[in-house]
């Protein structure tokens, strides 16, 4: 709290003050302004913080959406057929594989390779989907370890779901 004087008469305009007459001192509020502005520095640079993470989010999300929406991707599956070779995205995938039941029943894809074409190693994390129209009837996942640029090595695919007696497409895609 500001600290109050008594009203000290001044002279009328135009007079001089009598002698001895000092007006108050004006107040410093050095610390009060330093604080107000260490306040707003602290608010531009959360703000700045909140605008970058935002931006790059934002970045993150279209090039997601980008490669979900190219051929293979999430949202633009390639159809193949069972044991005839194909390429997705840089994947090079070998004739020569099958797809049955296993002993319980569920989707089994056996003897598929690929072979890595990509710019960089990379692993092939991908879905097999088994089609009825628009309906989806089964599902197996198969995924390898890192693959180097110009290797071939065989995916793994394992599945829950159990294979369908009649389907009429098999798409593929990668799951990112």
């Amino acid at each position: 709290m500001s600290e109050q004087h008594p009203p000290v008469a001044q002279p009328p305009y135009g007079q001089q003050p009598p002698p001895g007459y000092y007006p108050p001192p004006k107040k410093k509020h050095t610390a009060r302004n330093i604080l107000i502005a260490m306040g707003v520095l602290f608010v531009v640079f959360v703000g700045g913080c909140f605008a970058v993470v935002g931006l790059a989010a934002n970045e993150v999300s279209d090039a997601i959406e980008e490669s979900e929406n190219e051929t293979g991707g999430r949202a633009n599956p390639v159809e193949i057929t069972p044991g005839e070779a194909f390429s997705v995205r840089g994947f090079d995938y070998a004739a020569g594989w099958t797809v049955g039941a296993d002993a319980l029943g569920d989707i089994q894809v056996e003897k598929l390779k690929v072979t890595n074409n990509r710019d960089d190693r990379d692993s092939a994390l991908v879905e097999i989907k088994f089609w009825k129209g628009q309906e989806i009837l089964g599902m197996t996942s198969c995924t390898t370890e890192l693959i180097e640029v110009g290797t071939t090595v065989a995916l793994s695919c394992l599945s829950g779901d159990d294979m369908p007696k009649r389907y009429n497409r098999v798409t593929i895609n990668d799951t990112f």
